[in-house]
């Protein structure tokens, strides 16, 4: 068997009252369209914005509105079920037409965070065979649909793993001094999350001292979003700048750190926000263990390398305006990647929803699925 399998079932109450969990999106089947939160406009404001098709979708993926993997790939599928209702085809390849060109313009939108591109994929895998308008419709919504109901099942199991490695490797520990970067839990899925929401699992549990939270510049998800949520659900927490990780590590007796992904290939190389690659640098010269939270979904295996991942970079813009005011000079020469990869080498296991391997593992358990 392979190391950090997690067998038997999740308790029957672990993570089921969602009332006081956070929520981005929103959604009810029976209507043409659904709400997601703004999230560029948090903590300062709360506004929804309505959904009614692809384009839509696509505008508040690109925008960084919405954001996380898990959820950008939740938007795009229920942004391409919510078109295809309300549009007509005369015959099978016209809709087929349809939804190849929607989901090529839904793939494009972020290219790092493969859950999207996967997502779609189930989709196109689902048309297979169907020789009609109706049966490819038909097939189309009950796919997407089951995709967001997943989502939200599998999550409880990826929280549950988790929480379970984090307790055996800290065992001893009546306390634990954690660390994430970014934003991983309810406002990043459609549910209680990745790496945050295993926290919250320990903090319920009582195992939590003190979380650490790295701003995550320059888009401040862990300052903007990560705090709302460690307030939200009363967990203890300091909000650090990302340049003081290091002396962090050494100072505070951090036991493990936690963080999310939009990308894992074949090895075990793990694709997340910028300054994730630091962290596993920083984490493996002082010793604490490094773990990526990720669903299945964020698994891709026609990579079979990091350095095969495309990396997005996004506009300059982003690091030289605060509050849309220029607060550098418009030609400021910017590079602005919003993600690095972390070597498989430098990670302790990968936690997934189907258990928690090292990276060498990996590969040999997604096939066997």
């Amino acid at each position: 068997m392979a190391s950090g399998i997690v067998n038997g079932p999740i308790p029957d109450d672990f993570m089921k009252d969602v009332s006081n969990r956070l929520s981005s999106l929103e959604f009810e089947k029976e209507k043409d369209h659904f709400l997601i939160l703004d999230q560029l406009l948090l903590p300062l404001e709360k506004k929804y914005v309505k959904i009614s098709g692809v384009d839509d979708a696509c505008a508040v993926i690109i925008s960084m509105q919405v954001r996380g993997a898990p959820l950008i790939a939740i938007v795009g599928a229920l942004g391409l079920r919510v078109e295809l209702l309300k549009t007509q085809f005369s015959n099978p390849e016209e809709i087929k037409e349809f939804l190849s060109a929607k989901m090529k313009l839904l793939i494009l939108t972020r290219p790092t965070a493969i859950n999207l591109g996967n997502a779609m994929q189930q989709i196109s895998d689902s048309v297979v065979g169907k020789d009609t308008v109706e049966e490819i419709r038909d097939s189309v919504h009950h796919t997407i649909l089951k995709i967001y109901e997943d989502e939200q099942e599998d999550n409880r199991r990826l929280v549950w793993n988790g929480y379970q490695e984090v307790l055996s490797q800290c065992s001893g520990k009546e306390k634990l001094n954690l660390m994430t970067i970014c934003n991983t839990g309810s406002l990043a899925t459609c549910s209680w999350g990745t790496a945050l929401g295993v926290i919250v699992a320990l903090h319920q549990a009582g195992k939590v001292e003190m979380v650490y939270a790295l701003e995550t510049r320059p888009y401040n998800q862990g300052a903007r979003l990560t705090s709302i949520e460690l307030s939200h659900s009363h967990i203890p927490f300091k909000l650090i700048t990302d340049s003081m990780a290091a002396w962090t590590m050494k100072t505070k007796g951090i036991d493990a750190i936690l963080v999310g992904a939009d990308q894992v290939v074949m090895n075990g190389d793990t694709a997340n926000k910028i300054g994730t690659y630091m962290l596993a640098v920083l984490a493996k010269h002082h010793n604490v263990p490094f773990y990526p939270v990720v669903p299945y979904t964020t698994v891709n295996p026609r990579r079979n390398d990091g350095r095969d991942i495309t990396i997005e970079e996004r506009p300059a813009d982003e690091m030289l305006k605060v509050k849309g005011q220029y607060v550098l000079p418009e030609n400021t020469p910017v590079w602005n990647p919003a993600f690095d990869v972390t070597p498989a080498e430098l990670i302790t296991k990968i936690i997934t929803d189907f258990g928690n391997f090292r990276p060498t593992e990996l590969e040999a358990a997604y096939r066997s699925l």
